[in-house]
């Protein structure tokens, strides 16, 4: 369920375009003038709907907020993070005697269980490395907290996303809360992959390009 204060938050974008409590006042020139705006703007409003059918994130408004300075700043700490967490674990998985064949690939399951996928071999030697880890913390804990900031900003972003997008569409303050409302629910729950290789690491999630080494 979307919160009031994600709410306020779509209505408060909806202010700041100036499309709630406009001035009716003005003269004849003046409203043909509105008139000629808000016909331009309700033909981009259908052009956008017809490419980003209603309910559903468009990769543009995705892209817009994690462009954001705040958003974008958020996501290369995680990559510098990404990078740091690769590189320890393949030192340590070279001390362990594990020489990967090709890229795993790292998930956090809804119960905060560490993932892994990857060849059988390599899946196997993984999970004897994680399983036998008993530095503080953890590689499972690095892997499952990293997982947990990525989640975090994933968030941010289509949060960020659904309002512009509810706001770009909409007519009506109701409408914005409304659609918004439908973009969040339809984004559904986000899942964070963390990948590995001998020479490469990468970082996906929702809402942002994957952050590669």
């Amino acid at each position: 369920m979307v919160s009031s204060l994600h709410k306020a938050a779509a209505l408060n974008t909806l202010h700041a375009q100036g499309r709630v409590g406009t001035s009716s006042s003005g003269g004849t020139a003046a409203k043909s003038t509105s008139a000629s705006s808000t016909s331009a703007s309700t033909a981009t409003k259908t052009a956008a709907a017809r490419q980003h059918p209603a309910g559903e994130l468009s990769a543009t408004a995705l892209q817009r907020a994690a462009g954001m300075a705040k958003n974008a700043a958020a996501a290369q700490g995680l990559e510098r993070g990404q990078k740091t967490l690769a590189a320890d674990l393949r030192t340590a998985l070279g001390k362990a005697g594990v020489k990967l064949g090709a890229a795993v690939e790292f998930s956090v399951s809804s119960s905060g269980a560490v993932e892994v996928r990857g060849s059988e071999a390599d899946k196997a030697a993984v999970q004897r490395f994680l399983k036998s880890d008993t530095r503080q913390p953890s590689f499972a804990s690095r892997i499952a907290t990293q997982a947990q900031d990525a989640l975090k900003l994933s968030s941010t972003i289509q949060q960020s996303a659904a309002i512009s997008q509810a706001a770009q569409l909409s007519k009506t303050s109701g409408g914005v809360v409304s659609l918004y409302s439908s973009l969040m629910q339809s984004a559904g729950t986000a899942h964070v992959v963390f990948s590995v290789s001998a020479a490469s690491s990468s970082l996906s999630f929702p809402g942002s390009l994957a952050t590669q080494a």
